[in-house]
């Protein structure tokens, strides 16, 4: 009987330390998704917001912030949400159209199990400026061309990559805007 007992327990024992711990839709099980699928959705992410810029789509651009995005904001000292991010879609729209868009990822890490990440890459845009003539060198009816550096920090929820926060760095590897028309 005894020995009949610790068979039990040491079956009770293996049949629960066997069991899968629950999963969420956004937990990563590597057997799943590799490493490489998983960072291929981060980028695709961030090409997908960039395209949406370039064709305009305010609904899908905004889709791919996280309620809680905040970052710092351009010549500012202060941080700005997605509230202000929509009123800088506003200001950005009337003021230029994108003419050419590309995102050149540079570095990312996966993080949390495949629930967080950080994704560090370039964005080049062209595009023709509508705005009033700047002390900076933008000149109304001109095409420009820029390239920004990114740090984004992406969250998983719900099986979809939003940015939560990140930033910018406006200083451009160039160092300037290169007017690209005569």
């Amino acid at each position: 009987m005894k020995y009949l007992f610790y068979f039990v327990i040491i079956w009770i024992v293996l049949v629960y330390s066997c069991n899968e711990t629950e999963k969420t839709s956004d937990t990563i099980n590597i057997q799943e998704l590799s490493q490489e699928q998983v960072e291929q959705e981060v980028w695709d992410a961030i090409k997908g917001r960039f395209i949406s810029w370039k064709e305009n789509d305010f609904e899908t651009y905004m889709a791919y912030h996280h309620p809680d995005w905040k970052k710092w904001e351009s010549r500012k000292n202060e941080l700005t949400t997605k509230e202000g991010m929509a009123k800088f879609w506003e200001i950005m729209k009337t003021e230029e159209e994108c003419l050419e868009m590309e995102v050149t990822p540079i570095e990312i890490e996966i993080l949390d199990s495949g629930k967080s990440a950080i994704a560090h890459y370039t964005h080049t845009e062209t595009f023709t400026y509508y705005g009033e003539d700047t002390p900076d060198g933008l000149t109304k009816g001109n095409t420009f061309r820029g390239t920004l550096r990114w740090s984004d920090f992406m969250v998983k929820e719900n099986g979809k990559w939003l940015v939560i926060g990140g930033h910018r760095d406006m200083s451009m590897p160039e160092g300037k805007l290169v007017q690209v028309n005569d």
